[in-house]
């Protein structure tokens, strides 16, 4: 092979290789598009989907169920913490049951877990058996939860449950937890 020849392979060998470069490149530049059009839009859809977590418009906001009744569940989750909540009726005598006779539970969803424990609030606070007096915003389907909101949360002394028809905050020796007073309950029934 004479020079000439060896300097026109050697050309080819670069021009095909700058094709398989420039090839390469473009497409690593189209896949890095790719890539980034799919992280802006799944982004964009996380976002979405974080605000509709953060929905209140399963709740009634303009509607205030005061619940006085005896904890048997914390559940400290770090997006909501939750209390699951068996009300009194208005005798304060006895849970309120369900057609089955089984006990009626609420789910009463709050701040986070940190938000609640700066308030003070969680298990040892709010131990299994516990009574407390609490608004919340119902859900508008009719399932047995709410949210807190902007309402009181009130613990009665171990030893005192409210007079018929009253809740926690009227109880002496109750403690408050939290912001808020008890709200007038607009719910009905």
């Amino acid at each position: 092979m004479t020079m000439k020849n060896i300097f026109e392979a050697a050309a080819r060998t670069n021009v095909a290789g700058a094709r398989r470069t420039e090839s390469a490149t473009t497409r690593n530049a189209v896949t890095t598009r790719k890539v980034a059009a799919a992280w802006i839009l799944s982004t964009a859809l996380m976002t979405g989907l974080a605000h509709a977590h953060h929905s209140y418009s399963m709740y009634d906001g303009a509607v205030y169920k005061v619940i006085t009744g005896v904890i048997v569940r914390i559940v400290p989750n770090a997006a909501h913490f939750e209390m699951h909540i068996v009300p009194l009726n208005e005798a304060r005598d006895a849970l309120v049951r369900d057609e089955s006779g089984d006990p009626q539970i609420w789910v009463v969803q709050m701040e986070r877990a940190r938000e609640a424990a700066e308030q003070g609030i969680n298990r040892e606070t709010f131990p299994q058996g516990t009574v407390l007096s609490i608004g919340l915003h119902p859900r508008r389907d009719g399932v047995t939860a709410g949210d807190r909101g902007d309402a009181g949360l009130y613990r009665c002394p171990a030893d005192g449950v409210p007079e018929p028809g009253l809740h926690c905050d009227s109880v002496q020796g109750s403690t408050s937890f939290g912001h808020g007073e008890i709200p007038a309950d607009t719910a009905g029934g």
